[in-house]
């Protein structure tokens, strides 16, 4: 009988979206799984199942009913299904996972539990000051945080074993390495774009402050119309607003990804990450990073080696920053070589997983 892996979604993300399935939240245990020869399973209420299948046919949606009682009807599974059960998944601290966490561990003492933290400096100080935080820590086999400050933090806190697990990027087609050569003059920024927190009106102004006549400030991702609107006005008779390019969403991989590798610089002035995804996929395309001062900055920079980190308000500061940056070839094409490299090969999810295996104490059966 062949062991198996179980991604058990808590009732504060019960409903996954489409993008979810190649976030971590999916693919840790899916990679996980077809690394170790397991089968995976997804246990929550609402997800894209035929999205599922047609890119991961081997792994199973288990449809936890919402009503009444999510997390009740959660342990209700768990209580005749727990034994069959190795390595039960979970991603955030929520509350809702104490209740859950226990009932799997009473009807499988021996089943391992990788609790993949996700969290930010904002929320781990409040979850300082919450009592159930330690006792559902501490319930865990493995806990890993995603970059090296909140591993630290936690240490210290509560004296727990935190491993770093970087949140990384996944190929769904192979790509080659970038060259340098392949790059034009283009600063990118990829996310909702209309997200308060993402914070792409400082970016736009910064762009327009750094006065960069020969570079293009490239917009990736949905917006409301009134956040259009207002982006509008922001350009409204700005001798550079031709420059800024609004792409809107790209939802084709192979678009998406050809957006990053010709781009030399990536930016991000979000005022709260918890290490963004798309670090791992600028890095891996070899964008210098210009980004806020947000949990994983320090990380993917290799403290600012590959990268400027700024406070999250100051706009003046990231024009500024570009303003220098566009003009240092040296540096742009020396990040692009470098930091691609360490992204290569440190931060595909395939590899990732093997180290979530090793702490696992588990190993890729040999059938």
């Amino acid at each position: 009988m062949s062991k198996k892996i179980a991604f058990i979604c808590s009732v504060e993300s019960y409903k996954l979206s489409d993008a979810h399935i190649f976030k971590d939240l999916c693919l840790v245990p899916i990679l996980l799984g077809e690394y170790l020869g397991y089968d995976v399973s997804i246990l929550t209420t609402e997800m894209n199942e035929a999205l599922l299948k047609q890119n991961f046919p081997a792994v199973t949606f288990q449809h936890i009913p919402f009503e009444d009682d999510y997390v009740a009807n959660m342990n209700t599974y768990l209580i005749e299904h727990a034994k069959d059960i190795d390595i039960a998944f979970v991603i955030g601290p929520y509350p809702s996972y104490l209740s859950i966490l226990k009932t799997y561990k009473k009807f499988n003492p021996n089943g391992k539990i990788y609790m993949k933290l996700d969290v930010n400096r904002f929320w781990l100080n409040r979850l300082k000051t919450y009592p159930y935080f330690s006792e559902l820590l501490q319930l865990c086999d493995v806990l890993s945080s995603e970059c090296e400050s909140i591993q630290n933090a936690i240490h210290e806190f509560l004296n727990l074993d935190i491993k770093r697990i970087p949140n990384g990027f996944y190929e769904l087609f192979q790509t080659e390495p970038v060259s340098y050569k392949e790059k034009e003059n283009r600063i990118l920024t990829v996310g909702r774009l209309d997200a308060p927190e993402k914070q792409i009106l400082l970016a736009v102004k910064a762009f327009l402050a750094a006065q960069l006549s020969d570079w293009e400030f490239r917009l990736v991702g949905p917006m409301s119309e009134a956040f259009r609107q207002e982006l509008l006005n922001v350009l409204d008779g700005n001798p550079f607003a031709a420059q800024v390019i609004i792409l809107g969403p790209i939802y084709d991989k192979v678009q998406l990804e050809e957006e990053y590798r010709k781009a030399k610089i990536f930016c991000l002035t979000s005022l709260v990450e918890c290490y963004a995804h798309v670090f791992a996929e600028a890095a891996k395309n070899g964008c210098y990073i210009v980004s806020t001062d947000v949990d994983g900055a320090l990380d993917i920079t290799h403290n600012q080696r590959y990268g400027t980190i700024h406070p999250t308000h100051d706009w003046q500061s990231v024009g500024q920053t570009l303003q220098q940056v566009t003009k240092q070839e040296a540096l742009l094409g020396d990040t692009c070589e470098h930091l691609q490299a360490f992204a290569r090969a440190e931060l595909n999810w395939k590899q990732i997983v093997q180290k979530v295996a090793q702490y696992l104490g588990e190993k890729p059966s040999l059938n």
